[in-house]
């Protein structure tokens, strides 16, 4: 299935906004996980079926991604969201053997700090720290940002974000 969705502008909306338009989905996808739906037939099975669905990608521009994820922007010291590169002044490091991918327990455990927060200061505070707040893909068990959000192709080369990557931070 392919899922496209836009969300009106002409500003993007706040994180508290946009967990409140994709909660619904979310909300549909922890059953399809979870539970499954049954289809009472189909072509190669007359009685029925049982099938689990689940978010194989997250596919957006650069911008979308990190805030659909809910993870710090790319000019933040948390500039990648694949590896634990951390603050600008590692661009430009190309001993990628030794990057270490960012541990997805941990930025559960960093997101729901963030959502049990009790004040806006200690979100703040965390969200310094660790660079992200919390998401509601974050209700998905499989969620792992460093793997299923992807960066589309147009922007990732029509754009430039290649050229930039490669000329400016490496």
């Amino acid at each position: 299935m392919y899922l496209a969705g836009v969300i009106p502008g002409p500003k993007q909306p706040s994180l508290d906004n946009l967990n409140h338009y994709i909660r619904p989905l979310i909300n549909d996808l922890v059953d399809a996980w979870e539970r499954g739906f049954k289809f009472s037939n189909t072509a190669c099975y007359p009685d029925g079926r049982l099938t689990r669905s689940a978010v194989a990608l997250v596919v957006c521009d650069l911008p979308a991604a990190r805030h659909i994820a809910s993870l710090a922007g790319v000019g933040s010291h948390f500039y990648c969201s694949a590896c634990n590169c951390y603050h600008k002044s590692t661009y430009g490091r190309v001993d990628f053997e030794t990057w270490e991918p960012r541990d997805r327990d941990k930025l559960r455990e960093y997101a729901e700090q963030w959502r049990d927060a009790s004040t806006s200061s200690e979100r703040a505070r965390l969200f310094k720290a660790h660079g992200v707040r919390y998401s509601e893909l974050w209700r998905l068990p499989y969620w792992d940002p460093s793997r299923q959000l992807v960066v589309d192709p147009m922007h990732c080369i029509l754009e430039g974000l290649v050229q930039h990557h490669t000329r400016s931070l490496l």
